[in-house]
């Protein structure tokens, strides 16, 4: 799955822009000023996505065209003029060079809904590291939809993994990525590499399941308050696996003003990873599936959605640590694992990962591995002869990043980044590749260069005496300064040597320009208007002609 080119008519704030992604790239990330629409053109991928999937139309405000590749075709999705427009297309070979050729004139909407299996991502995730709960509404319909089959008491078990592309990552998902690392025998090594060298998790020792009386009431296992389907089936082989399953009702306390609330609860403990695997085998031999952790998780998370659950108690052994509550680990390692646990659980599957400021909780060491954890742990992987593992990026998962911070994006290629930014003339927001990469640059050249925009890396009351310094430099290189001003700048001078800042410069270069430029009383500030920034720009390139001219032999 790689989304190539977007075209938002209109939705909120983004008006005719155009997005033209490299679809040859699995990361991108998105770089802008706040306001500048970047959430709200995930927010549209979610949109188009997910009314593709119901088979209906987007919402009004919400006209777009979109081209994406998946499973070696090419699918051109119209909707700018309020009606579908479908073309699928094909690659092949005319005269040596591969082209894409349209299968038809145009796909109609049965015909396209009827194969969406094909024409649609497996998985679309989300995580969104802010407050808000804007983006989780729009995961409701398809929550209500996999809610409404998987209670059902002949729920079809084989349908599971088709069920639900749509998917909201919450931060109590780390309790089931976690578990379903551990819970399957043949843990892959890259992914127990991840557990011990980043997360420091040498082993899982117990779980305590808390399940609690929901606000619904079923007919069907009344160990489990009347659950039945998929929910009754995973809980029930829970339940032959604990240690001395027990009912208590406890007192909660939602907020300060309550008097408490009695709750009933019911507590399902395992005691170790070994009865974890044996609850594992057990349960998918009853689903007559491979187990995989894609199918674990969903089964963890169905009694999460059943309002069942209410707490999972994860005790692992950490190697500096010792044994600690999963659930007092940073939010940082609890969002890491989660997000690197679901990229693991789909690669290969088509999906696209949208992640909005993922790096919010995370420490600078982290912010600065984050895409070498995208690119080592989500590949695709080929044995190759000799039982050699040959892996190589998945091209079946594009994964676009919306961040605001430098050091997430250092080793980049431009080719990965997209800038949002406001039209001078227009105000409208229009998307552009940066025209310098990131990688080398460093955190300071990224802030102070395009992507990024930063004036100075210093704070700025030592920018504006650093820049009222060589104002009046260049002034007194070619005329005399008066009384006030000549001690200014020697009591700025002494100041900012203090920090390394020298008058002495050896290009004499430089001097010349520093004085041309110094006839612009503008140079002295920090902060600049567009208008002043493209001033300056045309002084500065008519300063350098000036200095040449000086500099050039006399004919």
């Amino acid at each position: 799955m790689r989304i190539d080119y977007v075209y938002i008519e209109e939705f909120k704030n983004l008006k005719k822009v155009r997005i033209d992604l490299d679809e040859s790239q699995m990361n991108t990330v998105l770089l802008g000023q706040n306001a500048t629409g970047k959430s709200n053109f995930l927010e549209a991928l979610i949109l188009i996505f997910k009314h593709l999937d119901l088979e209906e139309d987007p919402p009004k405000g919400l006209r777009y065209k979109i081209e994406y590749q998946i499973q070696e075709k090419k699918i051109s999705v119209d909707f700018s003029t309020g009606k579908y427009i479908f073309h699928v297309f094909s690659k092949n070979n005319v005269n040596g060079k591969e082209l894409w050729l349209s299968n038809s004139k145009s796909m109609s909407k049965a015909e396209f809904f009827t194969q969406k299996k094909s024409f649609l991502p497996h998985y679309i995730f989300t995580y969104y590291s802010g407050l808000s709960d804007r983006l989780d509404k729009l995961f409701w319909k398809h929550q209500q939809k996999f809610y409404s089959q998987i209670i059902k008491k002949d729920f079809d078990k084989t349908k599971l993994d088709d069920l639900r592309r749509l998917f909201y990552v919450k931060q109590t998902h780390s309790f089931f990525v976690l578990l379903a690392f551990f819970a399957l025998r043949n843990i892959e090594k890259k992914t127990s590499d991840f557990l011990l060298d980043t997360l420091g998790i040498e082993d899982l020792e117990s779980v305590l399941f808390i399940l609690k009386k929901p606000s619904w009431t079923g007919k069907g296992d009344e160990r489990f308050w009347g659950a039945e389907g998929l929910v009754q089936e995973f809980l029930s082989e829970l339940w032959n696996f604990s240690l001395a399953p027990i009912y208590y009702p406890q007192t909660i306390y939602p907020d300060f003003r309550s008097k408490g609330v009695k709750q009933e609860e019911l507590y399902l403990y395992i005691t170790g990873k070994e009865k974890l695997h044996q609850f594992s085998d057990k349960y998918f031999k009853g689903l007559n599936i491979e187990p995989n952790n894609t199918d674990l998780f969903k089964a963890l998370e169905s009694t999460y959605i059943s309002e069942l659950l209410d707490e999972v108690r994860v005790r692992v052994r950490k190697k500096v640590d010792g044994e600690v509550i999963f659930k007092e680990l940073s939010e940082g390692e609890q969002q890491l694992l989660t997000v690197i646990g679901l990229l693991i659980f789909t690669r290969e599957k088509e999906s696209l990962i949208l992640l909005d400021e993922p790096d919010t909780h995370l420490n600078p060491i982290w912010k600065y591995d984050y895409l070498h954890f995208l690119r080592k742990y989500v590949k695709s992987q080929n044995v190759g002869d000799g039982n050699t593992d040959i892996e190589e990026e998945d091209k079946t998962t594009q994964i676009i990043i919306n961040t605001h911070d430098p050091l997430v994006i250092g080793s980049m290629d431009k080719s990965q980044v997209r800038i949002f930014q406001k039209d001078i003339e227009t105000g409208h927001t229009i998307v552009i590749e940066p025209d310098i990469s990131p990688k080398g640059l460093g955190v300071a050249g990224i802030l102070t260069s395009e992507l990024f925009g930063l004036p100075t890396i210093l704070d700025k009351e030592t920018q504006e005496k650093l820049n009222k310094k060589r104002y009046l430099q260049g002034r007194l290189m070619r005329e005399n300064l008066n009384e006030q001003e000549y001690n200014e700048y020697h009591i700025l001078k002494a100041e900012l040597e203090k920090y390394g800042f020298y008058d002495e410069v050896e290009d004499q270069w430089f001097k010349m320009y520093l004085a041309e430029m110094s006839k612009h009383e503008l140079m002295q500030k920090v902060e600049f208007t567009e208008k002043e920034k493209a001033f300056l720009q045309e002084e500065s390139k008519k300063a350098v002609e000036r200095v040449l001219e000086k500099l050039s032999p006399k004919s």
